[in-house]
C-alpha cells in the first residue's frame, strides 16, 4: 500500500486567490513565506546549470565531439544518438523519480544526486580524446541525465517559494538569470576556446570541460545552503519508495480526469515545443549554412541570443502574473509564428540579427510560463511528480521537433522551407492554448490538495 505523506503546502499566504476573475479557495499555511535569500538561491540553480547547456550542448563539446573525436562523416550522427539515448532514459524515467521524491520528502536529496552526477561527468569529459567515441558519448549521456533530472527536480521547488500572484515573476527571475549564467560561464570557457576546434588546441578544450563543471558545482552551492525542504520525510526503505512511486505514477494516471487541464496543456506544450527545440537547435547551423555566419559571428549570435531570452524572461514574467500564464504563452507563440515566417523570407545577415532578436525574447518567456503554468497547476503532494511529466513532455518534443526539422530539409534541401513548416508547431499550440483554463486548472489542483489533506488529518489522528 502506497505511503501518505502529510500534505506539503504552497508557501505564502492562506488565501490563495484565482487568477482572470475566480474565487478565493482558503488554504491552511504551514510554513513561512520563503525568504528573497531562498528565493534567489533557487533561481542560483538556473544559473548554474546554465552552463552546462550553453558549453557543452550548445556551443562547444558538440563542435569539439563531431570535428575530433568522431570519425569523419560520422560526427553528427552519433551526436544526434547520444541525445536521443539521453533523452530517452530521461523521458522512461523522469515520472517515477518525481514520484519517489515526493514520496520520500527528499526532493532536494534527489536534486543533490542529479547535481553530482553532471559535474561529475562534464568534468570527466577531460578524459575524451580524438578516437574516443564511445567514452565521450557515455559521459556525455551520463552528465546530460544528470543535468535533465536536476532541471525538472528544481522546477519542483517553484510552487513551494511562490504564490499563484507571483509565481510569472519568480519562475521568469529564475529562467532569466539562467541566460546570464550561461554568458558568464561562456566567458569563463572563451579564451580556451580561441583556439578553435583543431588538433593543436586540444588542451584548452580539454580544460574548458573541467571549468565549466567546476563553475557549475560553485555556483548552484546557495541552492544547497539556503533552499529549504518543507515536505517531512518519509521513513520507508528505497525499494519501498520505488514500489510506491509506481503506485501513485498509478494513481496519477487513473486521476488524470481530475486533472484534465494539466493533461491537455501537456499535450500542447509538446506540441510548441517541438517547434521550440527544432529552432534552438538549427538556428546556428542555419546561420552557418544559409547565411554564411563565421564562428566569430556566431558567438556573438548566441550572445544577443542569451540576453535577449534573459529578457523576455523577466519582463514576460512579471506579465504573466498580470495577464495570466496562458495568455502570455499565446502571446510568445504568435511571437513565434512571425519569427518563422521572417527567417523564411531574411537573406542579409543584418536581418537575421534582427529577428534573431526577437526570437530570444520568445525563447525565455515561452519556457518561463510554461513551467509558471505547471507549478500553478500542480497540488503541493505531486509537484516532483507532475514536472517529471512536465520534463517528460518536454524530452519528447526534443526527440520529434529536430528529427522531423531534419527530414523536412533534407528532403526539401531547403532549411528555410523546414523553418518556415516549424511554424505550424507554433500555430498547433496556439489554437491548443485557446481551450487551457487557468482557473479550472488551479481548482483542480486545490481541490486535489484539500482532499488528500482532509485524509491525512484522520490518518494522522487515529
Amino acid at each position: 500500500m502506497a505511503k501518505v505523506n502529510t500534505p506539503r503546502l504552497t508557501a505564502g499566504p492562506g488565501s490563495v486567490r484565482v487568477p482572470a476573475g475566480g474565487t478565493s479557495m482558503s488554504a491552511p499555511t504551514r510554513y513561512p513565506p520563503p525568504s528573497r535569500r531562498e528565493i534567489v538561491s533557487w533561481a542560483m540553480f538556473d544559473f548554474a546549470n546554465s552552463s552546462y547547456t550553453t558549453v557543452i550542448v550548445s556551443v562547444a563539446f558538440g563542435v569539439f565531439f563531431t570535428r575530433l573525436v568522431a570519425p569523419a562523416g560520422k560526427g553528427d550522427a552519433l551526436w544526434g544518438y547520444g541525445i536521443a539515448i539521453g533523452n530517452l532514459i530521461v523521458l522512461l524515467l523522469s515520472p517515477i523519480v518525481g514520484a519517489v521524491a515526493d514520496d520520500s520528502g527528499r526532493k532536494k536529496a534527489f536534486l543533490f544526486v542529479t547535481y553530482a552526477l553532471c559535474v561529475t561527468g562534464t568534468a570527466a569529459l577531460w578524459f575524451v580524446t580524438p578516437g574516443r567515441v564511445a567514452l565521450a558519448l557515455t559521459l556525455f549521456v551520463l552528465s546530460f541525465i544528470g543535468f535533465s533530472f536536476g532541471e525538472n527536480l528544481a522546477g519542483s521547488f517553484l510552487p513551494e517559494i511562490s504564490t499563484p500572484e507571483n509565481i510569472g515573476k519568480i519562475s521568469g527571475f529564475g529562467w532569466g538569470l539562467g541566460y546570464f549564467g550561461g554568458l558568464l560561464s561562456l566567458g569563463c570557457v572563451f579564451p580556451l576556446l580561441l583556439g578553435d576546434f583543431v588538433p593543436e588546441n586540444l588542451a584548452n578544450l580539454r580544460l574548458a570541460w573541467l571549468v565549466t563543471a567546476l563553475f557549475f558545482l560553485l555556483a548552484a552551492l546557495p541552492t544547497f545552503l539556503f533552499l529549504k525542504e518543507r515536505a517531512p520525510r518519509g521513513t520507508s526503505t528505497v525499494f519501498g519508495y520505488v514500489r510506491d512511486g509506481f503506485i501513485r505514477l498509478g494513481q496519477t494516471v487513473r486521476s488524470a480526469h481530475h486533472f484534465s487541464e494539466l493533461v491537455r496543456f501537456l499535450g500542447v506544450f509538446l506540441l510548441y515545443s517541438a517547434g521550440l527545440t527544432s529552432v534552438i537547435a538549427f538556428a546556428g547551423i542555419f546561420a552557418a549554412n544559409t547565411l554564411g555566419f563565421t564562428s566569430k559571428e556566431l558567438m556573438y549570435l548566441f550572445i544577443i541570443l542569451q540576453l535577449s531570452s534573459a529578457g523576455g524572461a523577466f519582463v514576460f514574467g512579471g506579465v504573466q502574473d498580470r495577464l495570466g500564464a496562458p495568455r502570455t504563452i499565446q502571446v510568445t507563440l504568435v511571437l513565434w509564428i512571425l519569427v518563422c515566417a521572417g527567417v523564411y523570407f531574411v537573406t542579409t545577415k543584418a536581418g537575421f540579427w534582427g529577428i534573431a532578436l526577437f526570437a530570444g525574447l520568445g525563447i525565455g518567456s515561452l519556457q518561463s510560463a510554461s513551467r509558471a503554468l505547471v507549478g500553478l497547476f500542480a497540488p503541493p503532494e505531486k509537484t516532483a511528480e507532475f514536472f517529471g511529466l512536465w520534463g517528460l513532455a518536454g524530452k519528447t518534443a526534443y526527440m520529434i521537433g529536430p528529427f522531423l526539422f531534419g527530414l523536412i530539409s533534407s528532403s526539401s534541401g531547403s532549411q528555410r522551407v523546414a523553418m518556415l513548416s516549424t511554424a505550424a508547431f507554433f500555430l498547433l499550440g496556439l489554437l491548443g492554448m485557446s481551450f487551457i483554463s487557468e482557473k479550472r486548472g488551479l481548482a483542480a489542483a486545490q481541490s486535489w490538495h484539500e482532499q488528500v489533506g482532509e485524509r491525512l488529518d484522520e490518518v494522522l489522528r487515529t
